[in-house]
């Protein structure tokens, strides 16, 4: 089977090693896995004489989830968990019909701590507190209630719409958490009542592999951050697991043999 495994560019040039790890995993799966560049596939399509199985979505665009998903080809993720990953105001709303806490958006943020973040951020970039950030950055912000009591934000990795790991970021600033902006990790042992509580919140989607994470407080309430759609593994390999790429790959082989 082909698979597309779709980039941009800028991204795929930082993480060329993940990618060549992607495409080595493929390989044992009997997937080959073709690379291409969002903006070549906006500008010049997919050639004719090929014929896509199934499409990686690794460039955060729900758009060119949609595209594939209207030719009848199986993307990973799908459009859903694309939208939801790369628009925060549309996580925390499923989450607001899922009866899921989250840190409260704001209207008005004349008085109080308020973090503002950009709506379509990840890795924690542009995300401060008001009054300490350019606001007029060109970013779609919004504005958030800064939770104080945070011990640090969980990430669960999520596979087939199971959680297969757990780790704990720490932040260092008492703001970002984020691995990429200096947070600090550790592996965390989630609770059956807490796996049954993450995997009650994805019940309904279709999660292949993301990260879903979850602030946690001092009394060990978790309080819903984001859906990371475009996940890797750097923060896992750094605490020595390397095999959510195996599972991974193993998930989509017995979906495209469906």
């Amino acid at each position: 089977m082909l698979g597309l495994l779709l980039y941009n560019k800028e991204d795929y040039l930082r993480n060329e090693t993940y990618v060549k790890w992607l495409i080595e995993e493929g390989y044992r799966n009997d997937l080959n896995l073709m690379i291409m560049f969002k903006n070549d596939l906006i500008l010049k399509g997919i050639p004719k004489n090929i014929h896509i199985d199934f499409v990686i979505n690794r460039t955060r665009s729900y758009d060119l989830s949609l595209l594939f998903e209207l030719n009848d080809i199986r993307v990973f993720n799908n459009s859903e968990i694309t939208l939801l990953g790369n628009n925060k105001l549309a996580a925390y709303k499923y989450a607001k019909l899922k009866r899921f806490s989250f840190p409260e958006v704001l209207l008005n943020w004349g008085h109080g701590k308020v973090i503002s973040k950009p709506n379509d951020s990840h890795g924690g970039y542009g995300i401060g507190l008001v009054g300490e950030i350019d606001l007029n950055d060109g970013n779609n912000r919004f504005q958030q209630v800064f939770v104080e009591d945070i011990l640090g934000d969980v990430r669960f990795y999520v596979i087939g719409n199971k959680i297969v790991h757990g780790v704990l970021r720490k932040s260092k600033d008492k703001i970002l958490s984020n691995f990429s902006q200096g947070g600090e990790i550790e592996y965390y042992k989630f609770s059956q009542e807490e796996k049954d509580f993450v995997e009650n919140f994805i019940k309904g989607l279709k999660v292949d592999y993301a990260g879903i994470d979850f602030f946690i407080t001092v009394k060990g309430q978790l309080i819903f951050n984001e859906i990371e759609d475009v996940v890797g593994s750097r923060m896992l390999s750094q605490l020595g697991i390397n095999n959510t790429t195996e599972l991974y790959f193993a998930h989509i082989s017995k979906q495209m043999k469906k």
